[in-house]
C-alpha cells in the first residue's frame, strides 16, 4: 500500500486531519500524519508528534513550546522539512499532501521543495488566490497548487470538496505515477533557456541537439526558468548548458518586471564548471505591466507583448552596467565558457526598421561585455539574429563542439 505524508496542524486542524485520514483510506492509501502544531493546546491524531519532529533537528518541545510564534514557525520550517526528507530517504513515504492558510502552506512547502522532482507533492492553500507571489508556494520544485475557495475552519460543503480532490489528486499521484526525477546516464542531456522572442532560435537548436541523439530541456526564462536549469546542473541530472535567452540578468539588474526572480544567474553554473555556451538573449530589453514603467520613459523604444505587458529596450547606460554583470560571472567559469554573440540583434523585433530596434545599446552591451570578459570566456559573433532559426542551428553545433572539448561525447562523430 502506497503511503502519503499528511502535514498538518494537529491542534487546530484535527478535524480536517480526520477527514483526509477517510479520503485516503477511501482511495486505499495510508496517510502518515506529521504534527507541525505550534499552539499550547493539545494535538490530535499525528503518526509523527510534534515532540518527535522536533526532535529530529536536536530540539525538545517542552524547552521551546513558549517562544514566539514567529519562532515557533521557523523552528517548524526546518524540523518538518527534516522529517520529510529523512522519511522520504528511508522509503517510508511516497508522497506528501497539506492543506491549510498561511502558517500550514509556509511550513509545508518548505518541506516539499527539499523533495526530487516528480516526487508527488500536493498542497491545498489559502493563499492560491490574488496578487500573492507564486514562488513563495512552490519555489523551484513541481507542488501541485490546488486554492482552497474557503478557510478552513472545519468541515463543510466547500472544504469538504477541496479536500476529496486534494486527496484524489496526491492518491492519483502515488498510485499511477510518482517517480522521482534521477538522471539517466545512457544519454547526454542539455538544458536550453528561451523565451517568447527567443523561441524560434532555441527551438531551432533544441531540434538540431535532438537530431543528433541529444535530450534537450528547455527553461523559460522569466524569473524562474534559468534558476530551475541551475539547479538541476547542480543536481547533476544536465551535461551542459546551452544559455541562449539569459534575460532574467537584466531584470536583475532592474530589481523587478514580469522575468525578475532568478536572482544571481550564471554563477552556479560557471562555479560547478559544467560545460556552457551562453549568449546574450534578451539581455537587451526588461519586461514591465503598463502600470509599472521604470523611469525615462520618454527615451526609450518599447512594444506591448501583450495588452498589458511591454517589452522595453534598454538605455546605453543601462546596458554598460548589465554587460558589466553578465561578464563578471561568465568569468567565474572553471573550466572555461564559450559565448556566441549575434550580430544583427539579441531577441526578435530588433533589426533595423523594427520596433525594439536600438544600435547603441546593443553595441555598448556587447563592447562593454568584450571589454570585461577574462580569458576564461572565449567568443565567437554568429551572424543573424538569435531568433533565426540558421542562429539557432550553428548554437547548436558550438554546444557539441564543446562537450567534445570536455570529452562528453566522442570527438569523432556528432552521434554519439
Amino acid at each position: 500500500m502506497k503511503t502519503i505524508a499528511v502535514i498538518a496542524s494537529c491542534d487546530t486542524k484535527y478535524k480536517e486531519v480526520a477527514y483526509i485520514r477517510e479520503c485516503l483510506a477511501r482511495a486505499d492509501v495510508k496517510p502518515l500524519v506529521i504534527d507541525m502544531a505550534i499552539g499550547r493546546g493539545t494535538s490530535y491524531g499525528a503518526d509523527i508528534s510534534r515532540e518527535e519532529v522536533v526532535l529530529n533537528i536536536g530540539l525538545c518541545w517542552e524547552d521551546i513550546k513558549d517562544r514566539t510564534k514567529g519562532e515557533l514557525i521557523q523552528v517548524m520550517m526546518e524540523a518538518v522539512k527534516a522529517t520529510v526528507i529523512k522519511t522520504y530517504r528511508k522509503g517510508e513515504i511516497d508522497g506528501v499532501l497539506s492543506v491549510g492558510g498561511v502558517q500550514n502552506t509556509t511550513v509545508a512547502t518548505t518541506a516539499m521543495q527539499a523533495l526530487p522532482i516528480g516526487f508527488p507533492k500536493v498542497m491545498a492553500t489559502t493563499i492560491a488566490s490574488g496578487k500573492k507571489p507564486f514562488d513563495q508556494v512552490i519555489g523551484d520544485k513541481d507542488i501541485v497548487v490546488i486554492p482552497s475557495i474557503s478557510d478552513f475552519t472545519g468541515i463543510n460543503s466547500i472544504t469538504g470538496r477541496i479536500i476529496e480532490n486534494a486527496c484524489a489528486c496526491a492518491s492519483g499521484l502515488v498510485k499511477y505515477a510518482g517517480r522521482p526525477l534521477q538522471k539517466d546516464d545512457s544519454r547526454i542531456i542539455i538544458g536550453i533557456t528561451l523565451m517568447g522572442v527567443t523561441n524560434d532560435g532555441a527551438y531551432a537548436a533544441v531540434s538540431e541537439l535532438e537530431r543528433m541523439g541529444i535530450e534537450t530541456i528547455g527553461f523559460h526564462s522569466t524569473g524562474v526558468g534559468g534558476r530551475i536549469m541551475e539547479q538541476l546542473a547542480e543536481d547533476g541530472i544536465l551535461d551542459g548548458i546551452l544559455d541562449l535567452t539569459t534575460h532574467e540578468i537584466t531584470s536583475e539588474y532592474f530589481g523587478g518586471g514580469f522575468s525578475y526572480g532568478a536572482v544571481g544567474r550564471l554563477i552556479k553554473p560557471a562555479k560547478l564548471g559544467i560545460p556552457m555556451v551562453v549568449s546574450t538573449g534578451g539581455l537587451d530589453f526588461v519586461d514591465f505591466a503598463k502600470t509599472e514603467f521604470p523611469p525615462r520613459m520618454d527615451e526609450r523604444v518599447y512594444n506591448m507583448h501583450n495588452a498589458t505587458l511591454a517589452h522595453i529596450k534598454i538605455l546605453p547606460d543601462e546596458a554598460e552596467e548589465v554587460g558589466k554583470i553578465f561578464a563578471q560571472r561568465l568569468n567565474l567559469a572553471r573550466h572555461g565558457v564559450k559565448l556566441i554573440i549575434p550580430t544583427e540583434g539579441m531577441r526578435k523585433d530588433t533589426r533595423k526598421g523594427q520596433s525594439l530596434y536600438m544600435k547603441e545599446t546593443d553595441d555598448v552591451l556587447i563592447k562593454t561585455i568584450l571589454d570585461n570578459i577574462n580569458e576564461n570566456v572565449r567568443f565567437e559573433f554568429i551572424e543573424g539574429n538569435l531568433d533565426d532559426k540558421e542562429w539557432g542551428i550553428r548554437a547548436a553545433h558550438h554546444m557539441i563542439d564543446e562537450l567534445k572539448l570536455r570529452g562528453r561525447i566522442d570527438k569523432e562523430s556528432c552521434i554519439y
